[in-house]
């Protein structure tokens, strides 16, 4: 754990939201779902000190673009400075409940995948419903939607449907890995 996670876990757990940073395992795992074949562009919600982030990089291509959008400006301000000479990466600080106006600043209309480990099972329930849905209507019908949750909560949510579920035992907690796409709403 470094002392940045530490001393933002301190001055706002609910905010960082776990305890201690995700594992080696968990990272590997979930960054493996992401297929770099050909450029794509990924949105990470959430990245805090970057330990998911350093797995993408490792596995993107040239021409892929990885944008961060990080609430937290010690966090923001870190990540800046840990990708500044990567010019696949960009680094917005910024609220993910603003996610379809972010994107839409950056010139995004439909992201390949949309990445985070934001805690919702621990969220207020109508700021948990505010961004699930700006993460569905950010989504285009081949947007690929991964979280890694210790609950499976969102696996039901009706804007989504569970593509697949795999479970990482060697994190702490536990961690469940899903994929999601948009639901298509009849």
């Amino acid at each position: 754990m470094s002392l940045l996670f530490f001393k933002r876990l301190i001055a706002n757990p609910i905010r960082v939201g776990y305890l201690v940073p995700s594992s080696g395992f968990l990272t590997r795992k979930t960054a493996k779902r992401i297929d770099f074949s050909k450029p794509r562009v990924v949105i990470e919600l959430g990245p805090g000190e970057g330990c998911h982030t350093r797995q993408i990089v490792r596995r993107m291509n040239a021409d892929s673009k990885l944008i961060l959008i990080e609430l937290d400006e010690h966090f923001a301000a870190h990540l800046k400075k840990q990708f500044a000479g990567d010019k696949r990466v960009i680094v917005v600080q910024a609220d993910a409940l603003h996610l379809v106006e972010t994107l839409e600043n950056l010139g995004i209309t439909h992201p390949d995948y949309i990445y985070s480990g934001i805690p919702f099972t621990i969220m207020e329930r109508n700021l948990r419903e505010r961004l699930l849905s700006n993460i569905a209507v950010s989504m285009g019908p081949e947007t690929v939607f991964i979280t890694y949750q210790v609950s499976t909560l969102i696996s039901d949510h009706e804007l989504f449907d569970l593509s697949r579920s795999e479970q990482c035992i060697l994190n702490v907690p536990p961690i469940k890995v899903l994929e999601l796409r948009k639901a298509v709403l009849v």
